[in-house]
């Protein structure tokens, strides 16, 4: 079935979390539409009436129902107008959709239920995921897959009817793994910092953060997670080039040669934190975010990581805005922290195999 939003005088709900709660229970998301202008509620209505099965309402609803004339004394939250679905709520968001919009959705439809796989991918655009996926995305599969695209990750959710056999869905789950594990980070609805909390917890690493163009972002992204305590030790905005000398010990002849904006200086910024002891793994970043660079181009930006025994640097070239900067050094940097976990994983697991 296919379902239209129209929010009256209010933000409507995320359309991204709409296209997932919706393509999980088989239907699709039609026109979401918002109006501010009383003028313009009978025109959504019936736009929603000609194009959706079902219509969600949301915010003002004394307008909706004052459209609505004689056709109710009452005011129901559910109904039905000539078969078409209604669901009127002040406060819309993805729990009410799912537990109140779908299963009137699905007992009307009366069609088949499903079972969802997730993966959770990073690096790749939603068209080269499209391009790498092609052979899974007709219509006609065994499976559909949808593509929810969240600025540099797309969640690639993998949809099967309840009566394909176990055995027939783990292989094409197999098939599509292949395609997909280079890029992916987690196989539920996480974020990539919420999976690198998790691996840190697991394996007991300890952390520290130095932070100078990412501003502290890294460790708030740490930090609104419960249980940051058990892996982060501390984070440091190291801002200036006083603070990072001081502060971790980078030898101010080393920035004169190389540039506070350098490998060399992240490296140093990282090798500082382990030097300081009670960590396992170091983190250090350094650039420029912008809108102005005082050494060397805006978007430049260099991340460290590392452990007693070796420290990596990596070079990021991003854009020109400020924010969008900052975002990426987090996100990249966490999933170059992810692939750090990851690699440390696959030797722990050696190692345990090679005991045996």
């Amino acid at each position: 079935m296919k379902v239209g939003f129209l929010s009256i005088n209010k933000m409507p709900i995320s359309i991204r979390e709409a296209k997932i709660a919706l393509f999980d229970a088989g239907h699709t998301i039609g026109p979401v539409i918002t109006v501010t202008d009383e003028t313009q509620t009978a025109w959504a209505h019936d736009r929603l009436r000609e194009e959706c099965d079902a219509i969600v309402i949301d915010g003002d609803t004394d307008r909706f129902y004052g459209e609505l004339g004689e056709h109710f004394s009452m005011r129901p939250d559910n109904f039905e107008i000539d078969g078409k679905l209604y669901a009127v709520t002040s406060a819309l968001d993805s729990k009410y959709l799912t537990e109140n919009i779908i299963p009137k959705l699905n007992a009307k439809n009366k069609k088949q239920r499903y079972r969802v796989v997730v993966f959770k991918t990073f690096g790749k655009t939603e068209e080269e995921l499209k391009t790498i996926l092609k052979a899974y995305l007709k219509k006609s599969g065994k499976v559909q897959i949808g593509l929810f695209p969240d600025y540099l990750e797309c969640e690639v959710r993998v949809r099967a009817a309840s009566t394909i056999s176990q055995t027939d869905l783990n292989g094409v789950l197999g098939e599509i793994n292949k395609l997909l594990y280079k890029f992916t980070y987690a196989f539920k609805p996480v974020t990539i910092a919420e999976r690198v909390a998790e691996m840190l917890t697991a394996h007991n690493l300890k952390i520290k953060i130095a932070e100078s163009f990412t501003g502290g972002a890294i460790a708030r992204a740490f930090t609104s997670i419960p249980g940051a305590s058990e892996y982060l030790v501390e984070g440091l905005v190291t801002y200036s080039v006083t603070s990072k000398i001081k502060r971790l010990g980078v030898p101010a002849e080393s920035i004169a040669e190389h540039g506070v904006v350098s490998s060399d200086t992240a490296y140093r910024m990282a090798a500082g934190l382990i030097q300081s002891g009670d960590c396992d793994i170091a983190i250090a970043t350094t650039g420029n975010a912008g809108p102005t660079a005082q050494y060397g181009q805006v978007g430049l930006c260099y991340v460290a990581i590392g452990n007693k025994s070796e420290v990596h640097t990596v070079k990021y070239t991003f854009g020109e805005d400020r924010d969008d900067n900052i975002k990426r050094g987090v996100i990249n940097t966490l999933f170059l922290l992810y692939n750090y976990l990851a690699l440390y994983e696959a030797m722990e697991s050696g190692a345990a195999q090679d005991e045996q």
